[in-house]
């Protein structure tokens, strides 16, 4: 597996510089960027940071203006991080422990204490601390900063490191979406009449995992029939699947960190004509976005232009339909209507419109696409979009 792509260790070292360069100009004197094990959001910043997939306990990444940055962590996630988190030093905080547990083979310091030790990789006192991530934040180390420093928020620098992805980046996330059209592969081979929606779900894994998924940033949705398709979040479920219903398919692997998105409908045979229609007028919807991913449109406007086209036929679209991917499935910047954001060169985004809460069901018609200087190129080119129907 030696020639699979991974991000090179240098990388994560330019990345915290590039959140210090932002700091400068915001006055902040040090950032706290902070990650729990929250399955589809949490564990994002610390990832993208250090490569450290933050399990169990929580994290947070404390970088000053200037000098090298720490990774604090529970004792728990000690041994796993001096193995894999690319960062020049590592804390346990005593913050970050369980009040009934005892670490016997652990030194764990204060965060104060730990703030402290990092003096002589920095220059200056430490007055205004920027926060990212403050949802993932633990109310303790919330608590501590409190007491001694004035807290920003600093998502936004966050949010202007990752929107547009390196080479590097765009490699692992070209391979993800590999794995994502092998784990949709395999679905279409494992569904039959009889078979159920956990068969069908084992499959789509298995495959992805053979080709070096880490696991699934969402978990796999096999949703078949009305009542389990309708839902914008399915639930894989012992149901056997049947001719001529609608099964929702959303897959969405984790490789390095990063993501890949793919969703479409499929069925046995004839799943009806509003199927059939309400599938072919989300293509359409697709196509109005894909023609128009280029540097310098706002991404809202392109965006907007699904909802006239679903509208058209009276359906509304329930969530935003183009966001980016990358180290989260669902990534800032997200193009909703009061962002003024434009697309850039390099930006990895998913054109998802979902078609959900229908009387006969609901499904996602979703693709990542590259933003280009000339416009756009798929990432998963050789899988029919739209309804697949199987004999």
């Amino acid at each position: 597996m030696k020639h699979l792509p991974v991000i090179p260790e240098s990388e994560f070292k330019q990345r915290r510089e590039a959140l210090q360069a932002r700091m400068a100009e915001a006055g902040v004197d040090l950032l706290v960027v902070n990650s729990n094990d929250r399955s589809t959001h949490g564990h994002g910043n610390i990832r993208y940071l250090t490569d450290f997939a933050t399990h169990f306990e929580p994290s947070c990444c404390l970088i000053p203006r200037s000098g090298e940055s720490v990774l604090v962590l529970g004792p728990e996630s000690e041994a796993l991080a001096e193995i894999t988190a690319k960062i020049e030093h590592i804390y346990v905080a005593e913050e970050y422990t369980h009040p009934e547990e005892e670490y016997p083979c652990s030194t764990m310091y204060s965060l104060k204490e730990i703030i402290k030790k990092t003096e002589h990789t920095r220059e200056g006192e430490i007055r205004k601390v920027g926060i990212i991530g403050e949802e993932f934040m633990d109310p303790a180390i919330g608590a501590a900063l409190k007491k001694n420093y004035e807290l920003v928020s600093a998502d936004t620098m966050m949010i202007d490191v990752r929107s547009t992805k390196s080479e590097a980046e765009i490699k692992v996330i070209e391979y993800t979406y590999k794995i994502a059209g092998a784990g949709l592969k395999a679905a279409l081979g494992a569904i039959k009449e009889g078979v159920t929606e956990y068969e069908v779900a084992a499959e789509i894994e298995y495959a992805m995992r053979k080709m070096g998924s880490e696991g699934v940033g969402i978990d796999t949705m096999v949703a078949s029939g009305v009542a389990n398709s309708r839902p914008i979040i399915a639930r894989t479920t012992f149901r056997r699947i049947k001719p001529q219903e609608i099964i929702h398919l959303s897959i969405i692997p984790k490789y390095q960190g990063y993501h890949a998105a793919i969703g479409r409908p499929v069925s046995i045979g004839d799943p009806g004509a509003s199927v059939v229609e309400a599938a072919e007028l989300t293509v359409l919807a697709q196509d109005e976005m894909i023609a128009n991913l280029r540097p310098g449109v706002l991404g809202r406007e392109v965006e907007n232009l699904s909802r006239v086209v679903m509208a058209q036929k009276g359906f509304v679209l329930p969530y935003i339909a183009l966001h980016s991917v990358g180290v989260l499935e669902f990534e800032p910047p997200i193009f909703f209507s009061k962002n003024d954001r434009k697309l850039e060169e390099n930006m990895i985004v998913s054109v998802d419109v979902p078609c959900f809460l229908n009387p006969w069901g609901g499904f996602r018609i979703e693709d990542g696409y590259r933003v280009t200087k000339d416009g756009s190129v798929p990432l998963l080119d050789s899988v029919q979009r739209g309804l697949i129907v199987l004999d």
